[in-house]
């Protein structure tokens, strides 16, 4: 009796196929240690928030960029509020697109690092740590946190226009001055969140490094006694 075969008509790379850019994978090792949580998964899961928010962001952005009135006289004062805001609004889906990419290709990155192998939690460490990956990832969320305000100073200058055209702008006004206000308020909620997290993270630090220090102290004198033994 002959023994069944595991060959599969569909093991070699089709034509078509062939015609992509060469990629590999990376081999898949069921560790049990990939299943367990670390603080490179605990971090990510915040940016995938981020990622969430950003895309619905870039949703709204585009919306709002096509339903501006094409028609725009810049020598007049309503146009140029107009055109202020339509800049705004491309500047927030620009930011937030970023956002999206940068976080993405991280997580994805990251992910798959993490799961390499023995040494996964190492080597995607090293790439999270990257300056360039650092300095990528912090300047994405920058730009998403300051694309809120920025988002609502856009909305604000593009319910004037709307008012202005209807010529009903006086019940505009006490709307933009909320909408403005509003924005403020978000930029300076979001800039007192990164000075108190840069003084919390700056004192942990300092309290940090006296005890290191006192540990490595007493585990260097310790290795001297009982002769030399290490226990």
């Amino acid at each position: 009796m002959q023994s069944p075969t595991l060959r599969s008509d569909h093991e070699e790379l089709s034509g078509p196929l062939a015609a992509f850019p060469r990629s590999e994978s990376m081999d898949v090792n069921n560790d049990p240690r990939f299943f367990s949580n670390n603080v490179i998964s605990k971090r990510l899961a915040a940016f995938q928030t981020i990622c969430v928010v950003s895309v619905l962001m870039v949703n709204l952005s585009v919306k709002q960029m096509f339903l501006l009135e094409k028609s725009i006289d810049i020598t007049t004062a309503t146009g140029v509020v107009q055109y202020t805001g339509f800049c705004m609004m491309c500047v927030v889906f620009l930011l937030n697109l970023t956002t999206v990419i940068v976080l993405i290709q991280q997580l994805f990155m990251t992910y798959r690092l993490l799961t390499v192998g023995p040494t996964g939690f190492e080597v995607a460490k090293s790439y999270y740590l990257n300056p360039n990956v650092v300095s990528m990832r912090h300047g994405a969320v920058k730009g998403f946190f300051f694309s809120l305000p920025l988002f609502i100073a856009s909305s604000g200058c593009m319910v004037w226009t709307t008012f202005k055209t209807s010529g009903t702008q006086k019940l505009a006004i006490p709307v933009v001055i909320v909408l403005f206000l509003m924005a403020l308020l978000l930029w300076f909620i979001n800039a007192k969140h990164s000075s108190i997290f840069k003084e919390r993270y700056n004192l942990a630090k300092l309290h940090e490094e006296p005890l290191l220090t006192h540990v490595e102290s007493v585990s260097h004198r310790s290795r001297g006694g009982f002769f030399g033994l290490d226990v």
